[in-house]
């Protein structure tokens, strides 16, 4: 495997959940080897149980319950934008249940969505109307070149299969004067120090990249985006949610129990603010 920046050999970083994570040994970043045809393991993997707590997904413990957490999530990071952006035409990239598109089109802007599971989009069309949501990868979707004023990617640069030809792509969609904005994790981040291979970024085979922030800006500046504003954010999470993520891709056992004995109960929907702020958010603008 050769790294997408540096196109040098990549070397053996850690091995997690069946599969090998390599390494840049020169721009660190972080790559799964996924020996799969991405299309169909989107369309296999991204189903029912990812968003319901199938252990095996290392996904959510139940995205709809934890709706009021994920969009008081969402709109601390459309704040970033509202000083840039007002108003306008909004694309959400991996729009899941369609959650960000509701509360963007409830901000007045016209907002659209699209992801590659086709249990999401039934949830978001239920949500928004059909008209605002599309199924596909960023390499299915037909949009018109220069037509968003602002593009959303929360939680969706890691899945990426090739983030460099996706964001060139993207890049076209926006009009010259157009926003982007990425909430990702950041490999050099305390909590992904500390935490290593239980770091809650870590999770091959949905998590396919690995960034830092110096990377991450190399990768934009090539999609010819010029990254204008960082933030680190702390993130409200459910209980539920937490020890989901603890007992599998956390690899914890004492989570596991835990797990057992509050699930089904009011305990699950526990709100905690968890300020680790190892995703970084990126705002860049498009290049001339």
């Amino acid at each position: 495997m050769q790294c997408l920046l540096c196109i040098k050999p990549l070397e053996k970083y850690l091995y997690k959940n069946g599969y090998w994570i390599y390494r840049c040994p020169i721009c660190h970043l972080g790559q799964t080897d996924l020996k799969k045809n991405y299309k169909q393991f989107v369309k296999e993997f991204y189903s029912k149980g990812y968003y319901e707590g199938d252990p095996t997904r290392s996904a959510y413990a139940d995205y709809e319950l934890d709706k009021p957490l994920i969009v008081r999530n969402m709109s601390k990071l459309l704040s970033f934008v509202v000083p840039k952006k007002k108003t306008g035409r909004l694309l959400d990239v991996g729009c899941a249940f369609g959650y960000f598109v509701e509360l963007a089109l409830s901000r007045g802007y016209d907002a659209y969505g699209f992801d590659p599971s086709s249990f999401a989009v039934s949830q978001a069309r239920k949500l928004v109307g059909k008209k605002r949501i599309t199924e596909g990868t960023i390499g299915d979707v037909a949009y018109p070149t220069a037509s968003f004023d602002i593009i959303t990617m929360f939680d969706v640069f890691e899945h990426l299969e090739d983030p460099l030809n996706d964001m060139k792509k993207l890049s076209a969609l926006l009009k010259p004067d157009g926003v982007i904005i990425i909430a990702t994790g950041d490999t050099r981040s305390l909590a992904a120090k500390i935490m290593k291979r239980r770091w809650t970024f870590f999770i091959p085979p949905q998590h396919i990249f690995f960034f830092d922030r110096e990377n991450v800006a190399s990768l934009l500046k090539r999609a010819k985006l010029r990254p204008g504003a960082w933030y680190r954010v702390g993130k409200w999470l459910s209980l539920g949610y937490i020890l989901h993520l603890a007992r599998t891709t956390g690899e914890s056992s004492a989570a596991q129990l835990i797990y057992k004995l509050v699930n089904k109960t009011i305990l699950m929907r526990l709100p905690l603010y968890v300020p680790m702020k190892d995703n970084m958010v990126i705002l860049a603008n498009k290049l001339p």
